[in-house]
């Protein structure tokens, strides 16, 4: 007969020994070392743009690489407060913002709104509706520039058969801003429907229906229990808007390429124009830090407030 040596007890809750010292330390630094190689693309895809912007904005930059650089300190941002042309791309840039991110919010809840209340069934018209975000913003662009065309655009040949006067959409001083506005709010509109769509189906169901015995309208229901509700994820949604809008490129540069007359020049299509075109490197460099400056500015002050309104 054979005796079986007694197992050891292990007191309950005593912590198991697992591997080697080194096993020990990749199990509690596993969440950094999976962010290690994405960290690692990230800052040398950005890190060596970033520098050379910071230095090139002090610099004169000459397109002879023979040249020496030279260092001028602020001259590039002391040239920015007499630059009518810069002056009026912020003064565009903000036109379009403000515009573009409005309507898109007001049209974004509001067909959320519809939707859930009427076709929340309906998938096929959700996918339809987000298309326009999935499409490359050069494709979008080139559509809609076919569709403005003068002789031969869809839009002038609907304005003929309703008897309507043709029009020079792009091409018109009044009416090609508009034009950049209604390509960007046809193409990101859907972004907003689907974070509205999102946060109206996690909404609780018990303020509603204590509300309704209370007698409440649907307005004021949708003003004082909806919006409340909902304004996480409205913030996310305007300020994701407001950082994309203020470096509007691609659409001015397919569509209008800044004009007429600068109608449409975009803060970020100017430094585009001086930096390329001009070969004024140490310039544009300027133009882009204080263009990055006045984003981080406007996205700080707009979260505080949604802090402060919480």
């Amino acid at each position: 007969m054979s005796i079986e040596a007694p197992a050891t007890a292990v007191p309950v809750g005593a912590p198991v020994r697992r591997g080697g010292a080194v096993e020990r330390w990749v199990e509690r630094h596993l969440r950094v070392l999976m962010l290690v190689p994405a960290v690692a693309i990230l800052a040398a895809l950005t890190l060596f743009p970033t520098i050379y912007m910071f230095t090139a904005a002090f610099q004169r930059i000459s397109p002879d690489p023979s040249v020496e650089r030279e260092f001028v300190g602020l001259d590039n941002f002391a040239r920015m407060l007499g630059d009518a042309e810069l002056q009026i791309a912020f003064w565009n840039t903000i036109v379009f913002t403000a515009s573009a991110v409005t309507i898109e919010f007001v049209l974004g809840l509001a067909l959320a709104l519809l939707f859930e209340r009427y076709v929340r069934r309906l998938s096929f018209l959700k996918t339809i509706m987000m298309m326009p975000m999935m499409l490359p913003s050069i494709t979008v662009a080139i559509t809609w520039k076919l569709i403005y065309q003068p002789q031969f655009g869809v839009l002038n040949e609907l304005m003929f058969q309703l008897g309507l006067p043709l029009q020079a959409w792009a091409g018109d001083y009044n009416l090609a801003m508009a034009t950049i506005i209604a390509v960007d709010v046809w193409q990101w509109t859907p972004f907003v429907f689907l974070l509205m769509l999102a946060g109206l189906a996690s909404l609780p169901d018990e303020p509603y229906e204590a509300a309704a015995i209370d007698g409440a309208s649907g307005w004021r229901q949708f003003w004082d229990l909806t919006l409340p509700f909902l304004k996480p994820i409205i913030a996310i949604a305007i300020l994701l808007r407001l950082m994309d809008t203020l470096r509007l490129f691609d659409i001015v540069f397919v569509l209008t390429a800044g004009g007429p007359a600068n109608a449409t020049v975009t803060a970020s299509y100017y430094i585009y124009k001086v930096g390329r075109r001009f070969l004024d490197i140490g310039y544009a460099a300027a133009i882009s830090l204080v263009v990055l400056a006045v984003t981080i500015a406007i996205s700080t002050w707009f979260i505080r407030r949604m802090r402060i309104a919480d």
